[in-house]
């Protein structure tokens, strides 16, 4: 699914990681994402690999919205998921779009928090616009390895964003 067909929360702010340390070293693109599925290339990019993306709600994910939802924030709550090669996010924002939340998936190093989040984010939206993109480098691979976390505010009509991971591309 193209960022264009997401909504406003989705559209402002996606939820991307990458691995900081050579996450990948055979030289091609992972064949699988984080849970073991199929890891599909977006054929304009060469060495690319489409993270899994959609848009549902809190209660369709249960206990793991559950397990990172901020006080005042509703079980109903719209909500973009974003599982990748090594890492994985949920992202979403208060009933007015003031705060826009996330949740990072990883391991926490510091045992603070427990499977699958590992941090978690919250930004300050004015006029539509996020005001800190942030930077989170406090999660772990299972390897180990540190995990980034950032939003980003794509250019307006891109349909999709990559980041690159070294020897490929995560779009």
């Amino acid at each position: 699914m193209g960022l264009d067909g997401l909504r406003r929360v989705s559209l402002l702010v996606v939820l991307l990681s990458g691995c900081l340390s050579g996450c990948h070293g055979d030289g091609g693109p992972p064949r699988h994402l984080l849970y073991g599925e199929a890891a599909a290339e977006f054929k304009p990019v060469r060495n690319s690999v489409i993270s899994v993306g959609r848009v549902l709600t809190g209660t369709a994910l249960g206990r793991r919205f559950a397990l990172c939802r901020p006080a005042g924030i509703a079980a109903d709550t719209r909500i973009v998921e974003r599982i990748g090669v090594f890492a994985e996010s949920l992202t979403f924002a208060d009933r007015r779009n003031r705060t826009i939340y996330a949740c990072d998936g990883g391991i926490d190093p510091a045992g603070e928090r427990h499977l699958p989040w590992c941090g978690g984010s919250a930004g300050r939206l004015v006029a539509g616009r996020l005001l800190d993109p942030r930077l989170d480098v406090i999660c772990r691979d299972r390897k180990g390895r540190p995990l980034a976390y950032a939003w980003i505010d794509p250019a307006v009509g891109a349909h999709w964003v990559g980041i690159d991971q070294g020897g490929y591309t995560e779009v």
